[in-house]
């Protein structure tokens, strides 16, 4: 492969069980990889030393590979199986006033997917899991966004302080 001269634009890092693997890419699609033992009880060890190894692959440092780089993506064997087990952080939750029970709403079309029209019939038979955030863990906050993203109601801080007391009062290890 010829010398590549760009920088690359493009991280991609999945950590596996085992290996934590990082693919770069540039505008011209030119590519290198970099690979890592994955490091369970600190993902950033493991994130950071297969970026480092793929930006050595590439020429570049560390440094050079952030400051420079337009999309990170980053997902993993360990969290999805932290999330389909259920044995990740005690969450807490602070939204906006109003749609705190949006997501327990929201569940209501998982009822249906891969059910057959028999099963459709007998909704009363479905099981649904309990959400990530159960709803006691779960506090609105005034304020508004409309859908391009302008503040049409600005968040009340003293509200957003509050909620975040009681989570913290209630032990959550994580705020979404």
């Amino acid at each position: 492969m010829d010398q590549i001269t760009t920088n690359p634009i493009v991280i991609g890092i999945d950590a596996g069980g085992t290996m934590t693997d990082t693919i770069l890419v540039d505008q011209d699609g030119h590519f290198k990889i970099g690979k890592s033992a994955t490091t369970p009880k600190n993902e950033a060890e493991g994130f950071l030393a297969s970026a480092e190894d793929a930006a050595d692959a590439w020429g570049i440092s560390l440094h050079d590979l952030f400051s420079g780089v337009n999309v990170v993506l980053y997902s993993g064997t360990g969290m999805l199986n932290t999330l389909l087990s259920r044995t990740g952080r005690k969450l807490g939750l602070i939204t906006t006033k109003g749609l705190e029970d949006m997501i327990l709403m929201g569940r209501g079309l998982q009822a249906w997917a891969d059910y057959s029209y028999a099963d459709r019939l007998h909704a009363v038979t479905h099981h649904h899991p309990d959400p990530l955030v159960p709803r006691r863990r779960t506090h609105g906050v005034t304020e508004r966004i409309d859908q391009f993203g302008d503040v049409i109601l600005p968040l009340y801080e003293h509200e957003a302080h509050a909620a975040a007391k009681k989570l913290i009062a209630d032990k959550v290890e994580a705020i979404c």
